[in-house]
């Protein structure tokens, strides 16, 4: 997997705020020292860019090689099922998908429930929620079923579908 995940129970550092270009869009991180505790996609309407305040280039890497393995430290969040779903969209490889039914399917729960936990993940492109997709087409992408948000997904899916050939 690309991103290995330590994840950190608490952190009541200072939060910094970073914003880091990618060949999806734009992503906000808020982070506290090396923890990184929410993730966002700027939409074409959000407030000016805050000054980049933290060098990541690992992330950068990423961009290069999705295979070189990524370290990172994420604030753990969410009730035992969404860290259940996380841990299984965390297994989907780069460059495949899997429907929403059949990762519920794989952890013994339901397709809308699954769905629910993908729009609710603090962090996208991490925990790639991006990977799963409708029985009937691509389904939503943080909570949007079009928009700008979707037209991320798709920038992510071909990415990575690209890297894979």
């Amino acid at each position: 997997m690309p991103f290995i995940i330590h994840w950190i129970d608490r952190c009541t550092a200072a939060e910094t705020v970073v914003t880091v270009d990618t060949p999806a869009g734009k992503l906000i991180l808020s982070v506290r020292q090396e923890v990184i505790c929410n993730i966002d996609w700027v939409q074409d309407n959000s407030p000016p860019n805050p000054p980049d305040e933290y060098h990541w280039p690992e992330l950068s890497q990423y961009w290069l090689n999705p295979d070189i393995p990524v370290t990172i430290n994420l604030l753990r969040q969410g009730s035992a099922y969404r860290q259940q779903v996380w841990a299984a969209l965390a297994q989907i490889p780069i460059g495949e998908t899997l429907t929403y039914s059949a990762l519920a399917k794989n952890i013994g729960s339901a397709a809308r429930a699954v769905g629910n936990a993908c729009r609710d993940n603090p962090y996208p492109l991490f925990i790639p929620c991006h990977r799963v997709v409708a029985a009937s087409g691509m389904g939503g992408y943080c909570g949007q079923t079009d928009g700008p948000f979707m037209t991320i997904k798709h920038k992510l899916l071909a990415f990575e579908a690209a890297f894979k050939k």
